[in-house]
């Protein structure tokens, strides 16, 4: 996953498709990180009626994916379906294994992850009543206590003790003071003390008192507070944080980085490799709406960014909107006659379109940019079958 990354924010062409580790047609394309994503040579064939072994970091990857959906307000049944959607191929148990072994592994990292906790417990929460999936849940609320509860004297706490400690103080705040000291301590005080959950969700001008929900909610402004940049900052200031947040999301914290971006492109709107990142890490979520208004930002700053223009065709490709990212793919060749990536992909969309000769005519061309580019080849011997 981090090579991934790193290629999408080098501004190496990003997929078409949502990545999927596993979708057994698109594993080549992920794995020889070619711009082709139609290649039946994967190498994790499976079958589909029993269990299989999966990467740690694909399952990672999928868990990240779960969690930001918790984060957006996933029900029971939005929940269930992105197991069964999984189903069989990796089972209860595998989720389970797999669980505790990134538990050791987020445990041994010394970043903090708050925002995962707090979503692990948001997760733990939803599935209470899924008998099936609730495994899952009470081990992934375990290990968000585990990681809120293992730092104290937490500057989150202390932000939270002066934002809900006017003049006069209540005893809801004076429990604050006495007790808590880490977030865990401030996740007790939202479980076992309506009136304090109620106070502090008025404050954060939320409208539910679910502990999880609010401990991310405090994660969420105090780490924007303390990114918060100074009156005037330098441009090494602004490259500081637009690097901050490379570092993010090669290690896969792709919500850290887009909010170290907010945090650049507030100063520097004009700062268009920030745009165009911003938007490949949206898509990498499968935002793609939102990363389509991304890329128009940069594009709006550049009208020659043809990495933009090539990602936007690649975003609106997912939504389904061939025609539109055929558009978007002839304004990179407009610019670069011979970006591999777009004329394949103009292939792709022109076969979804039944365009067949131009499908076949984007492939030639392909071929003549590059005689071994295989997933052409394939493509030409498909539609000639």
């Amino acid at each position: 996953m981090i090579k991934k990354l790193q290629q999408w924010l080098k501004q190496i062409p990003a997929t078409i498709q949502a990545y999927d580790p596993l979708n057994e047609e698109d594993e080549n394309y992920h794995n020889n990180g070619s711009n082709g994503n139609n290649s039946n040579n994967g190498n994790n064939k499976t079958s589909s009626h029993k269990s299989i072994a999966v990467k740690d970091n694909d399952l990672e990857f999928l868990f990240h994916q779960l969690l930001q959906g918790v984060a957006n307000g996933w029900q029971e049944n939005r929940i269930e379906q992105f197991f069964e959607k999984l189903s069989p191929k990796i089972t209860v148990e595998t989720w389970l294994a797999w669980l505790q072994r990134y538990r050791n592994q987020l445990m041994a990292s010394p970043a903090p992850h708050y925002h995962f906790a707090a979503r692990m417990i948001i997760l733990g929460e939803v599935t209470a009543s899924l008998p099936f999936l609730r495994p899952i849940g009470d081990l992934a609320y375990e290990i968000g206590t585990e990681l809120l509860n293992r730092r104290q004297n937490n500057p989150m706490v202390e932000s939270l003790r002066s934002r809900l400690n006017p003049d006069n103080e209540t005893d809801r705040e004076n429990e604050l003071n006495e007790s808590a000291s880490s977030l865990g301590d401030v996740l007790s005080l939202l479980q076992n003390n309506p009136e304090f959950a109620e106070n502090t969700a008025k404050e954060l001008g939320i409208n539910t008192v679910d502990p999880g929900v609010i401990i991310e909610k405090i994660v969420q402004e105090t780490e924007l507070e303390s990114c918060e940049i100074k009156d005037s900052p330098s441009s090494e200031t602004i490259n500081d944080l637009f690097n901050m947040g490379l570092e993010k999301a090669q290690t896969g914290d792709l919500e850290e980085a887009i909010a170290l971006w907010d945090q650049v492109l507030s100063v520097n709107p004009q700062f268009t490799q920030a745009w165009h990142n911003r938007g490949s890490a949206l898509a990498y979520l499968n935002r793609f709406d939102e990363a389509i208004d991304n890329f128009d930002q940069a594009i709006a700053i550049d009208v020659n960014d043809y990495h933009s223009w090539n990602n936007r065709g690649n975003a609106l490709y997912s939504l389904g909107k061939w025609q539109e990212a055929i558009i978007s793919w002839d304004r990179v060749l407009g610019i670069q006659p011979n970006f591999l990536s777009a004329w394949y992909h103009k292939g792709l969309a022109s076969e979804k379109l039944n365009l067949i000769t131009d499908a076949i005519a984007c492939y030639e061309k392909c071929i003549s940019i590059d005689r071994h580019h295989s997933l052409s080849q394939k493509a030409l011997l498909r539609i000639k079958d």
